[in-house]
């Protein structure tokens, strides 16, 4: 009697097949890194030699008294604070000014999302000249409307420097969050969106009644990417200013470059770079588990 085949085999099999080689790319290329960041973090190396000194909890010692790595975590969350403020509100609002528009405005919908598109470092290189204190185009225009007075040194003055390069990377990255809503938006029955208005909900009412509701999702899921992408901003920053002008534009990414393979302290750049994740981490658990929280309360 010939036996009977186990119906799970195959279905294993065609799961291994199709599952293993992610798995396999993800712990290579995410998960190793992560460890051996860890790993590098008690070590003394500069990344040349083939030995390295273990020196213990002495580069998260000093980690935690270095000024400049708490500036640079202070410029993420600012960074981070003026992305949700500017990114979430305007992108949502332009979401929704298209998405009632309909087809006849389609062309704004390739035209806002052109920015996006550009290379940060083309951005970078564009608005460094746009910002100069002396030949830019906004110091310039401030100079012929009389307002002299306003004309600053933009990236030049470590008071201002953050906020100025803040707004600048919230112009690039609000062409995603508006496609991120209009997605939503175009998610949402319309059956709802008819009851309502038979109801006498119009506009605001539609918005504040059906809309942002169900939203909120979409709303998470948006703050959560900024939480991930503003912790560990590099591109413009370095781009314009390298971290200066004393730091004042440093983010913990930048730092990290700047002390792994500017001082060659790789062990102490994989210290950064661990602690960047565990920020990160906790950030985003905690905004994950106060919208579940929500959810439920709800």
């Amino acid at each position: 009697m010939a036996k009977q085949m186990d119906p799970l085999k195959p279905k294993l099999s065609a799961l291994v097949f199709f599952i293993g080689p992610t798995v396999f790319l993800l712990a290579l290329f995410l998960l190793w890194p992560i460890i051996e960041s860890f790993r590098l973090s008690f070590f003394d190396w500069n990344g040349l030699d083939p030995s390295k000194k273990n020196v213990g909890f002495a580069n998260w010692s000093e980690l935690l008294g270095d000024q400049y790595f708490w500036l640079s975590v202070r410029n993420g969350f600012i960074l981070l604070g003026m992305s949700i403020l500017v990114q979430v509100p305007l992108g949502l609002g332009i979401a929704v000014l298209l998405y009632r528009a309909g087809n006849r405005f389609r062309i704004f919908k390739f035209a806002y999302f052109f920015p996006f598109l550009m290379s940060s470092v083309a951005v970078g290189i564009l608005f460094r000249q746009v910002f100069d204190p002396n030949f830019g185009l906004i110091n310039s225009v401030l100079t012929q409307i009389n307002l002299e007075s306003w004309a600053l040194d933009w990236i030049g003055d470590p008071k201002i420097a953050i906020y100025s390069i803040s707004l600048l990377v919230c112009w690039q990255f609000i062409p995603f969050y508006i496609l991120l809503f209009l997605a939503a938006l175009n998610g949402i029955p319309r059956e709802l969106e008819e009851a309502a208005s038979i109801d006498g909900a119009q506009d605001w009412k539609l918005f504040r009644r059906i809309h942002l509701p169900l939203l909120k999702g979409s709303m998470i899921t948006a703050i959560t990417l900024m939480v991930i992408g503003s912790l560990k901003y590099f591109d413009l920053m370095w781009v314009m200013t390298g971290g200066g002008p004393v730091y004042s534009t440093s983010t913990m990414a930048t730092y990290l470059y700047q002390s792994a393979f500017k001082s060659y302290r790789v062990g102490y750049g994989s210290t950064i770079a661990s602690a960047l994740f565990l920020i990160v981490f906790t950030v985003a658990m905690l905004i994950n588990f106060l919208s579940r929280k929500s959810r439920e309360e709800n």
